[in-house]
């Protein structure tokens, strides 16, 4: 679900499908090697072992190097079809049969779990759990999911700049750090008091509320035809956080309780 929606207790709905074009994927090598991006963090489980096809280049976009690319770990393999631009062509996740490993090619399996409600790139793996980051950054951090191997989204959020630290229990908990950034519903600058009051309620800060005056006087300088809209617009805090999820729930916890900076939301 949405950062705001999780805290709110409400449905997740998507917020992003991407389409974009596919391409037919022509013979070609199979390279064991570390993808396009960069590998999967010390936070993660290492693969146990990294395939890559490339495809067909487009010649409208003959800068993009597109690709399918394919980790494999114990129980599932995650695949992702790249096309060059931002955020996979498609996501998905192939069960291991038996122990058996499916190959790594653009058709779907019969059994191929495609991942609908999320656009951007694998993130890494810890246990069964498989992290996705987001296609595009939002207010200095980039987002980030976190789903089952069976596809199901369990949590989503925004991280600056990324994870610092995944623990996975021997319960089967998982436990996150790393500093979020939170969207306001409201504006420190039009109701400081008053917006205040509501992000300590959604996020468990304390006081003293952070000072927001400098950040949104420099975005008021740089359209100030849209001053007073600028004045109205959400606030987004960073903070340091905790998120345990466990039992296919999500709980964000304030580490610190003191907010470290805030700014108009873009």
């Amino acid at each position: 679900m949405t950062v705001r929606a999780l805290e709110q207790g409400s449905k997740w709905r998507p917020e992003r499908v991407t389409t974009k074009m596919c391409a037919v994927m022509a013979a070609c090598a199979v390279i064991a090697a570390v993808p396009a991006r960069a590998a999967p963090s010390v936070l993660f489980d290492k693969p146990i072992k990294l395939v890559r096809h490339a495809l067909p280049r487009d010649p409208d976009n003959p800068q993009a190097k597109p690709e399918i690319r394919c980790s494999y770990y114990p129980h599932f393999m995650v695949k992702e079809i790249d096309l060059g631009e931002p955020g996979a062509d498609q996501l998905s996740i192939l069960p291991l049969a038996a122990g058996k490993a499916p190959d790594c090619k653009r058709a779907n399996a019969s059994d191929e779990i495609v991942v609908k409600e999320w656009s951007g790139y694998l993130k890494g793996v810890k246990g069964d759990y498989i992290f996705w980051d987001a296609d595009d950054g939002w207010n200095g951090g980039l987002g980030f999911a976190v789903t089952t191997a069976d596809g199901k989204k369990l949590f989503e959020d925004v991280a600056k700049p990324t994870l610092r630290a995944v623990e996975l229990a021997p319960d089967g908990s998982l436990t996150l750090r790393y500093t979020r950034v939170y969207g306001a519903p409201c504006s420190l600058r039009a109701d400081a008091a008053g917006c205040w009051d509501k992000i300590k309620q959604q996020t468990g800060l304390a006081d003293p509320a952070p000072d927001c005056r400098a950040a949104y006087e420099r975005e008021m300088k740089r359209v100030p035809k849209f001053a007073q809209q600028t004045i109205d617009d959400p606030t987004a805090v960073d903070y340091e956080a905790v998120t345990t999820i466990s039992g296919g729930t999500a709980k964000i916890a304030a580490a610190t309780g003191k907010a470290l900076a805030c700014r108009p939301e873009d």
